[in-house]
């Protein structure tokens, strides 16, 4: 939460500036007039050559952590049963974070994370129902925490990779070897770690 700016004010400002957003994105440009209003009070650099998405992404960074002591809570999001268990396995091994739930597609991800409320949401990108890019556009607008792309279509550099962090996304990693990756907790366990760890703020390992 940005310094000075309590918890009801923050709402406040959240909701309506999802609305002007959702307004903008319906080919409303007069909502820019309200967003830079609220961008200015809320200390947010505005530019009017950013896209309603990009626009809908600029508050995450107002959102502080929800579980507010003890390890932070995390929410697995991933259509492959043995990539959440691999993903389980990778939390287990770090005190700081604790397991709230998992959901298989983005519309199951986005009810978990209202539901949730997780410090820190690991994404897939290539879901059913709802892909990863669906859920960031949404997120962006009230959704909690912070969100953590681990997908093999966000390859660092690709334009799934660019578009999820213009989307709000914190950080992404690239799954080692295609979808399935069972060899991900020993080959990127500690690249999913050690990005956690900087999106939430938490000592490096020792």
């Amino acid at each position: 939460m940005m310094p000075g700016m309590d918890e009801e004010l923050l709402a406040a400002l959240m909701e309506e500036w999802g609305t002007a957003c959702a307004r903008l994105a319906a080919g409303d440009e007069g909502a820019r007039v309200t967003l830079r209003g609220l961008a200015e009070a809320a200390g947010l650099a505005y530019d009017d050559a950013l896209s309603a998405e990009e626009l809908a992404a600029l508050p995450q960074s107002l959102n502080g952590p929800a579980s507010g002591g003890g390890p932070m809570g995390v929410l697995i999001v991933d259509d492959s049963p043995t990539m959440r268990r691999l993903m389980r396995e990778i939390i287990a091994a770090e005190p700081a974070l604790r397991l709230l739930g998992e959901a298989e597609d983005g519309e199951a991800a986005l009810t978990a994370m209202a539901g949730l409320k997780p410090d820190l949401t690991f994404l897939d990108i290539e879901m059913p129902r709802l892909d990863g890019l669906g859920v960031l556009r949404r997120w962006a607008l009230t959704g909690p925490g912070e969100v953590l792309v681990v997908s093999s279509a966000a390859q660092p550099g690709s334009e799934v990779a660019l578009q999820a962090l213009r989307l709000g996304a914190a950080g992404v990693v690239a799954k080692p070897s295609g979808a399935i990756s069972l060899d991900m907790a020993e080959r990127r366990g500690h690249a999913v770690l050690d990005a956690a760890r900087r999106v939430l703020g938490l000592p490096d390992a020792a």
